[in-house]
């Protein structure tokens, strides 16, 4: 290719994003080449590039933008609630719930877990418009929320279910933000490459008399979101240390 090519394809690339602030799905290929009076090759190339970069996708075989979504960092609602604010369409899918041992020993010292206790473990993962948006495992003690293991968490939120059942509201947490790559698993949940960029979302929360309540690792593609921060009177934010 030469280097004239190289550039109309990168010109191209910014027009069809342009082109897809207004609409839900690409034209053909066709319409496509005669509205921005290029060859369908270089609409290709294009299109090429950018599904390989992430910001168009395929559903249902059909080209549609990648509109990310955007969390607020010092968010305390779930995050079916959070993308609601952001008007997306989200579904819902439990892929299993189980009783398991501790995972680890950082999250058998937050549940203060005692020999011979297990957790509810809860895998499940969203989708915004038919596309897996997020992979999660939440973690909750079974002999406080013994109900939780045969309650469905397609309908119903999870914090919403501890409300209902033990009158158990999250009034507090810390969350601890990294980046991970996807591994086999989480590359087919999630429809990506093997080693994309992944955020990882470890939560630790609590209730109003510091007990703790829930853990969940959420598992959230780099290309989807992006992480926010609204904050007012930043200087009373402090970490409680009575």
């Amino acid at each position: 290719m030469e280097y004239k090519d190289i550039s109309s394809v990168r010109k191209v690339e910014e027009d069809l994003l342009l082109l897809m602030r207004d609409r839900t799905e690409f034209s053909s290929e066709r319409k496509i080449s005669d509205e921005l009076g290029v060859s369908r090759s270089v609409i290709r190339s294009a299109i090429h590039r950018l599904e390989s970069n992430n910001e168009l996708i395929r559903v249902d075989g059909k080209l549609r933008a990648n509109k990310t979504i955007s969390i607020n960092m010092l968010g305390s609602g779930s995050m079916s609630e959070e993308l609601q604010m952001d008007n997306q369409d989200v579904e819902v899918v439990q892929l299993s719930r189980g009783l398991v041992n501790y995972p680890s020993t950082k999250i058998k010292r937050f549940f203060d877990g005692k020999k011979g206790s297990k957790l509810i473990r809860i895998e499940r993962i969203r989708k915004n418009e038919g596309v897996p948006i997020s992979y999660e495992i939440a973690y909750v003690n079974n002999s406080c929320f013994p109900k939780l293991l045969s309650s469905d968490f397609e309908k119903g939120s999870l914090y919403k279910t501890l409300e209902k059942y033990y009158s158990v509201k999250v009034a507090y947490g810390r969350e601890e933000i990294s980046c991970v790559k996807a591994d086999e698993k989480k590359s087919q949940i999630l429809g990506i490459p093997l080693d994309f960029p992944l955020f990882k979302v470890s939560s630790y929360n609590f209730d109003a008399d510091d007990n703790p309540i829930e853990h969940t690792d959420q598992f959230l593609s780099g290309s989807k979101f992006q992480y926010i921060l609204h904050a007012t009177n930043i200087f009373d934010y402090k970490e409680d240390l009575d």
